[in-house]
């Protein structure tokens, strides 16, 4: 009867212990979207952006793989786990065109507030849900490395973000309908 106490009490104890410690390992390659100079704080309207800067490609990830997005053309090609290609499907030219109206840097904002740097901020990382593919350089949407919201990049202005968090989604549901023709 002992044993079983002391064993309930240091399951407890490694539980509470390591809760958030898959959250403080995140790589280089998981803050790449901290490139500030990247960002735009603009209302949206995509007449601020530098038009030599063009968003290459959209990344959607999924529960096994990604789809990888060609704004341009519409193509996109599902990749497994291990980066290898399993398929390729095409959006049609109605959702291409929404696509492109989004994808414009001048319609990527940081955070709403200016995060204070000594601001105490809760160890809360949101994955994103999209990411961009910029030159070499990889944006991540949606994603927040605290409670305070620090690294966030989104869609400007909340409706426009929620209708591009629509289209992910349709697309994320749908993407095995969408044969090329």
């Amino acid at each position: 009867m002992m044993n079983k106490g002391w064993v309930l009490i240091l399951a407890g104890c490694l539980i509470l212990g390591f809760q958030n410690c898959s959250q403080a390992n995140l790589s280089s390659s998981e803050l790449a979207s901290t490139n500030a100079h990247l960002v735009t704080p603009s209302v949206g309207t995509g007449s601020e952006a530098d038009s030599s800067v063009v968003i290459s490609s959209l990344d959607i990830p999924l529960t096994m793989g990604s789809l990888s997005i060609d704004p341009q053309s519409g193509r996109i090609v599902y990749l497994g786990a291990n980066e290898q290609i399993i398929d390729e499907y095409c959006l049609p030219a109605s959702e291409i065109a929404e696509l492109q109206s989004y994808l414009k840097v001048g319609n990527i904002c940081g955070p709403k507030n200016a995060v204070d740097s000594g601001a105490q901020c809760g160890q809360v990382y949101t994955p994103a849900y999209a990411v961009l593919g910029i030159g070499d350089q990889k944006m991540n949407l949606g994603e927040s490395n605290d409670s305070c919201g620090r690294g966030f990049k989104d869609i400007c202005g909340d409706q426009a973000a929620q209708s591009f968090r629509g289209l992910v989604a349709y697309i994320q549901k749908n993407f095995k309908s969408l044969a090329c023709e």
